[in-house]
């Protein structure tokens, strides 16, 4: 599957996408879901639109979920609610709200108005005074403590206000981590009690204004995300003109494959695809406690032109609507053109959607004097066909009359090819067909200059019962190297790259199985 299209760069590592759609978390019976930032309550002032997450990484600020972030002066028991009590159940259920720059008289230059609310008002899991305990959001300072207030200032000079504050168990100077309780959610507000809330501000240096309140709602949204439920993970590990690998991972489902979406980018434009990250990796059984998550796929043939480009590698955040980058993302891939070598075998557009070819992975946009320099011979199976031993040790592609040896999992993999389907053959019945090259490491297409499509392929030599046709003659009698399989095709230019691909599969564990000679298999 495939998401291609005219994308800004940096939509790959894009952190949040505003979707409001409700998503399933694991932590609650409700799914957690929220409306975008600037989206007030009608009538209570102009909300700041505005996608920036000013503390990424931030804690939570209340111990636990769930927790709901709404207005407490136009919702069920405020001022200019629509009546009820602060207790009422519709206060206590998602989606969240956005009430930064909700009217007040407070100077606010990042308000539309000019004037605001300076935060987010938070209610706690239930309508209980003195229950839920607020916690650090970071490892800082302890710069205020009031009547009902804790300011904590971190390294980096950001400030985070916790307002309506009661039983506070810090003290002015004092040293805390991120986590550690503060005090505890109350309606305290000098002598005019409030609803039971946290008033959350974060307060930073924004040029051209100073140390202002920016908007707290989207590093609350992140926070409690991270908070709820753990982020997917993972690394890309290389990129190179060979092969791309890394791994992913999503402690949700640990069982689960993940899918990677890899964005090669290049002069503005996100070409986007999706990819399973579920091969078997000795080196993550113990790292992540599940071994079924590696990543590796070919480098895309389409891209073998010489022009560098940005690879990112990321994963579907669903709490979040988003995606998240993995580590060492991205990196860059620069390829030269492949090597043609071979016979050309015709390939039309049954057969290439039979086979699951990719224009994008499998076809080289090679130069049409060298395309067509190679004869052509018999025309590509119209469909897979692979066979098994009765061992089950050995995997052969039917192509004529002929048996082709799939050398490994990996090569099964490259061309698509389904070994748990394989159809199971006696030996005998596998050698009575003639024995042609091994599969090719990977599919390697290309257009002539009439717009046809052919699959470069090694020669198959001729069978005792046909001629010209399917299975027949095509073309010559491949070299001795051909029958062991040892020799990778499709290269690009100037690369000797197929060996560093063979010692990657190995490290993944795949185990390259191959019957060569046939005679030695015969004598067993």
């Amino acid at each position: 599957m495939s998401r291609c299209g005219v994308t800004p760069p940096a939509v790959v590592a894009t952190i949040l996408a505003l979707t409001g759609a409700a998503v399933t978390t694991t932590a609650h019976a409700q799914p957690f879901t929220y409306l975008p930032p600037g989206d007030l309550i009608a009538d209570s002032g102009e909300g700041r639109v505005d996608d920036t997450v000013y503390a990424p990484g931030m804690r939570f600020p209340v111990e636990s979920a769930p927790a709901y972030a709404n207005s407490q002066v136009y919702m069920h028991g405020g001022m200019y609610g629509p009546g009820g009590g602060q207790c009422d159940s519709a206060n206590y259920s998602y989606p969240w709200r956005d009430n930064y720059c909700e009217i007040r008289s407070w100077d606010m230059p990042l308000c539309p108005a000019g004037t605001g609310h300076q935060g987010q008002d938070i209610r706690p899991a239930t309508c209980d005074n003195h229950t839920h305990p607020a916690v650090a959001t970071t490892d800082g300072t302890i710069t205020n403590v009031g009547n009902y207030s804790v300011y904590l200032t971190a390294a980096d000079g950001t400030r985070y206000d916790y307002l309506h504050m009661s039983n506070v168990l810090v003290t002015t100077g004092e040293e805390v981590v991120r986590g550690q309780p503060l005090g505890m959610v109350s309606n305290a507000f000098g002598g005019t009690p409030t609803t039971i809330h946290l008033h959350f501000n974060i307060r930073q240096n924004v040029d051209p204004h100073g140390m202002v309140y920016v908007p707290p709602y989207l590093s609350l949204v992140h926070a409690y995300a991270a908070l709820i439920d753990t982020p997917p993970s993972g690394v890309l590990d290389g990129v190179d003109c060979t092969v791309i690998t890394g791994w992913a991972y999503d402690a949700d489902e640990p069982d689960s494959p993940v899918d990677v979406v890899l964005g090669f980018a290049a002069a503005g434009v996100v070409d986007e695809h999706v990819v399973t990250a579920d091969l078997y990796r000795d080196d993550l059984c113990d790292a992540i406690g599940s071994c079924d998550h590696g990543l590796a796929v070919a480098a895309p043939l389409s891209l073998f032109d010489g022009e560098e480009r940005t690879v990112h590698a990321a994963v579907d955040y669903e709490t979040l609507g988003s995606t998240v980058e993995l580590d060492a993302s991205p990196m860059t891939l620069q390829c030269p053109p492949v090597e043609l070598s071979g016979v050309r075998r015709p390939v039309d557009t049954d057969t290439f959607e039979a086979w699951s070819f990719s224009a994008f992975w499998d076809q080289a946009d090679a130069p049409t004097d060298d395309v067509e320099a190679l004869p052509v011979t018999a025309d590509w199976p119209e469909e897979p066909e692979v066979w098994t031993n009765e061992d089950g040790d050995g995997w052969w592609l039917v192509d004529g009359g002929h048996t082709r040896t799939i050398a490994s999992p990996a090569v099964a993999r490259a061309w698509r090819l389904d070994l748990t389907g394989a159809e199971e053959h006696s030996d005998d019945e596998i050698q009575a067909l003639a024995e042609g090259p091994p599969l090719r490491d990977r599919p390697l297409l290309v257009i002539d200059g009439e717009d046809e499509r052919f699959l470069l392929d090694d020669p198959l030599p001729a069978t005792s019962s046909s001629s010209s046709g399917a299975g027949g003659a095509l073309g010559g009698v491949p070299g001795d190297d051909a029958d062991c399989g040892c020799r990778l095709v499709g290269l690009p230019r100037g690369g000797a790259a197929g060996a560093g691909l063979w010692l990657l599969l190995s490290a993944l564990a795949w185990r390259r199985r191959q019957r060569c000679p046939r005679r030695a298999r015969r004598a067993r």
